[in-house]
């Protein structure tokens, strides 16, 4: 957005620059040149930047003596901007100076701008690069919803067991439940097939004498279990409409994105088929054996990878029913989103009738009774779904894309998932199809998306339909729970952060060391030895770190800032569970997930329009998104309202002035979440561009490898595994360190070369702009929105305008 009123234009109109600075353009054609990551002499620019220096102050005095500078009031301070520009020059003959701050300006400059694009650049300037007034406080308070994490961080080969079962443990260890009253009542009695499942345990109990089944293995070593198992299938189950399968070895089983090799599991009868490749998204139900009972916590985190791999498969699951059979214990589980839970652990011998029951009533249970998506149905044309009639409008069917193009690798979450569709008017994929379980104290999208549309907001999705499908509570109806299971704490498995940590502390406050309190392992940052070279360098030149370009020499703030407002990342809560509500939207328009662009122009433009949209949901409809990651912004065709990038989600956005929703947490993703966030601070606008910014390093450093089609090139270590390893502590930990100027390095060398060498420009700018200089690296907020989305929309039009320049 402009940064000039219209009294700021009058005085420049007034005041024309003229032939002023002419003089200036020789030495600014060649600092800019010397200064292009891809020249020869940018290595040694970097060490000794005085021909650039002073190229910049030459510029800066000669702006500082006009007329214009002089009669143009600053928007920080109430003070003209020619104080403001010595204050600049200043610091820039001291040393402390870092180009890229001065990059755009002197660009437009160059290329003979008009005088308003000269002076707007230069208020941009000054947002960025003076020392900062102090800040206007606000009152401390404690009013934004908890946050939590999930497992959907790990991804590919970080899926590994360990790995992912810290993860896992993470989210279910204050929410599963081993004593729900009433589970067996309602999961096992008074169907329709309970009549046929107790004759079988009638003729069954033949071989039960003495309190114990006679043919049961004993000692029961998993192989002859599987044996007794399918010999009982082959005698009573096999003509009901479901049978148990296993596999022999991971090739036997497809779905997951890391290997799996499952005990026993259900899915529709198709027969005894040996040679068969199973598939995730036809499995109903699983179970996990093993011949002692030594380690329930890590059979319960053992089965918890495969339903985390199910709901993936089968991201529209209402729930997952598991079984563990250890030894002679036996305990069932049901998975939701909300997490695990069940009636508790019995004995088969002790109870042999409510073990045939169990093992019988999985092969004979409908679609609903296994938690099985029954709102979406399919037909010879493929799946649909049909919006209820609302109002004098029609039931409305809705074609869905057989995949989703963006759903969630974890249990207890949202459990977003988003299909392409079309309504029956329409001969192409124009809408989108969301699912999501949300927490029942949250405002509905749908009421937020009409909202926004009433307020005028622009880049955010259309509203074309929406019904509720269920909810948690309607899910555990006529169970009761008491509270969470205690489980023990394990060095194999540590949580992340402490309960202490419920209560806010700040970045500075003591406290011991995390990963000496819970052992967790956290990746490794990269060697100190590691060689650094820079975009289109020659590979014999070392990319040099100049000891003056300390953070005592980054860009220092100008602005007035929020003083930072706590948070609580846990929290306490009476509620057994978080009743999460399941509910369908149908948006428009159609687009493709922000993680699958074709080219770095297209992923550029579609980030910017996508900033641009978060502007005026913020500004014009007075919501504040929250949940800014690769998951929530889809690339679209301009032609339908000028935005190439949209946002698709405002689960968990929040209108503002409202205070916290009562929800028991919101589910973050941890490689997208701003270092404040991470603290403990609650959410403002800023913490949503540093999110925006995350996502554009991530996409390029992370996902850049298969833009490009070299996946077998990425680094083996990424830097960015740190964004989600260990505790909320660590994490913000290294992102601060990361955003120095000089650690943004490590992570740009990720980026493939020479396919996105054109991004790294603007992760330098947008670095800088982000996070200024104020006693070490700021994180704080501007007062001002403008002060941050003009000029990173700005450095976004730069970076795009270079790229289609670069292209002819």
């Amino acid at each position: 957005m402009d940064n000039l009123s219209e009294d700021h234009r009058k005085i420049i109109a007034k005041y024309p620059l003229g032939t002023s600075l002419e003089h200036t353009l020789e030495a600014l054609r060649k600092a800019e040149q010397s200064n292009e990551p891809g020249s020869l002499s940018y290595v040694d620019t970097l060490d000794s930047p005085s021909s650039t220096q002073k190229a910049i102050s030459r510029l800066l005095s000669t702006l500082l003596g006009h007329e214009v500078a002089f009669n143009l009031r600053s928007k920080a301070r109430s003070e003209n901007i020619a104080s403001e520009l010595s204050s600049i020059i200043r610091r820039v003959q001291s040393g402390n100076f870092n180009y890229e701050h001065y990059r755009a300006l002197s660009k437009l400059v160059i290329k003979q701008a008009s005088d308003v694009e000269i002076w707007n650049a230069v208020f941009d300037l000054i947002s960025i690069a003076s020392p900062i007034t102090p800040p206007a406080s606000v009152p401390t308070s404690f009013n934004d919803t908890p946050i939590t994490h999930s497992s959907a961080s790990q991804q590919g080969a970080e899926q590994a067991e360990d790995l992912l079962k810290e993860r896992l443990f993470e989210e279910i260890k204050t929410c599963t439940y081993r004593s729900a009253d009433g589970f067996v009542q309602k999961h096992f009695e008074g169907k329709e097939w309970t009549p046929c499942a107790l004759e079988i345990y009638k003729t069954k109990k033949r071989q039960h004498r003495n309190g114990r089944w006679t043919d049961f293995p004993d000692p029961p070593v998993q192989d002859s279990v599987t044996e007794w198992w399918f010999r009982f299938q082959d005698e009573f189950l096999s003509k009901e409409r479901r049978r148990y399968y296993k596999t022999s070895s991971p090739k036997d089983l497809k779905g997951a994105e890391a290997r799996r090799q499952l005990d026993l599991f259900v899915k529709r009868n198709d027969g005894p088929t040996p040679e068969t490749v199973h598939d995730l998204r036809d499995v109903t139900m699983i179970g996990e054996l093993k011949e002692s009972n030594a380690d329930r916590k890590g059979t319960l985190l053992q089965i918890s990878r495969y339903v985390r791999d199910i709901f993936a498969c089968q991201p529209t699951r209402r729930y997952v029913p598991a079984f563990t059979l250890c030894s002679d214990e036996m305990e069932i589980w049901i998975f939701d989103r909300s997490g695990p839970y069940g009636p508790g652990p019995f004995n088969i011998h002790e109870e042999p009738e409510r073990f045939i029951k169990v093992i019988s009533g999985y092969t004979m249970m409908d679609d609903k009774e296994l938690g099985v998506d029954t709102f979406t149905e399919v037909d010879v044309d493929g799946r649909f779904i049909t919006l209820p009639q609302h109002g004098i409008e029609p039931a409305t069917k809705v074609r869905l894309d057989p995949s989703p193009f963006v759903f969630r690798r974890a249990i207890v979450c949202q459990g977003t998932s988003c299909f392409l569709s079309k309504t029956p008017a329409s001969e192409s994929y124009d809408c989108v199809v969301k699912f999501s379980w949300t927490s029942d104290r949250r405002q509905p999208e749908a009421e937020l998306l009409k909202l926004a549309r009433q307020r005028g907001v622009k880049g955010v999705a259309s509203l074309v339909g929406s019904c509720r499908i269920t909810s948690v509570a309607e899910m555990r109806s006529g169970l009761a729970f008491g509270k969470p299971y205690p489980f023990r704490s394990q060095p194999s498995v540590a949580p992340s952060f402490s309960p202490s940590f419920s209560q806010y502390q700040t970045p500075n406050s003591p406290s011991g060391s995390f990963s000496e309190l819970h052992g967790l392992r956290v990746a490794d940052g990269p060697s100190n030895k590691r060689k650094l070279v820079d975009i289109g360098q020659r590979p014999s030149k070392r990319l040099k770190f100049n000891s003056r370009r300390s953070s005592q020499q980054q860009n220092e703030v100008t602005y007035d800032v929020e003083e930072a407002q706590g948070t609580s990342l846990t929290a306490t809560h009476n509620e057994p569970y978080d009743d999460r509500i399941f509910r369908c939207l149908v948006i428009s328009p159609a687009g493709r997930a922000i993680r699958r662009p074709e080219s770095p122009l297209e992923l550029l433009e579609a980030l910017r329009d996508a900033i641009k949209a978060h502007r005026s949901l913020y500004l014009e409809g007075n919501i504040l998104h929250r949940d800014i990651s690769e998951n929530n912004i889809i690339i679209t065709k301009p032609e339908t309202d000028g935005f190439k990038g949209m946002l698709i989600d405002l689960d968990l956005a929040k209108e503002l002035g409202g205070g916290r929703s009562g929800a028991r947490c919101r589910t973050g993703t941890m490689e997208f979440m701003a270092i404040e966030v991470l603290d403990g601070i609650s959410h403002t606008y800023r913490h949503d561009l540093e999110s925006f910014f995350y996502v554009l390093l991530w996409l390029c450093g992370r996902r850049g490898w298969e833009f490009v089609g070299r996946v077998n090139n990425q680094p083996e270590r990424s830097v960015l595994n740190m964004w989600y390893s260990g505790s909320y502590r660590d994490i913000a930990s290294a992102k601060r360190g990361h955003m120095d100027s000089g650690g943004i390095e490590y992570i740009l060398q990720e980026f493939p070369q020479p396919e996105l060498d054109c991004v790294r420009p603007l992760c330098r700018e947008l670095r800088a702009i982000l996070f200024p200089f104020r006693h070490g690296l700021f994180i704080g907020t501007p007062k001002d929105p403008e002060l941050l989305y003009g000029p990173i929309i700005r450095a976004y039009d730069t970076a795009i305008d270079d790229i289609k320049a670069a292209e002819g």
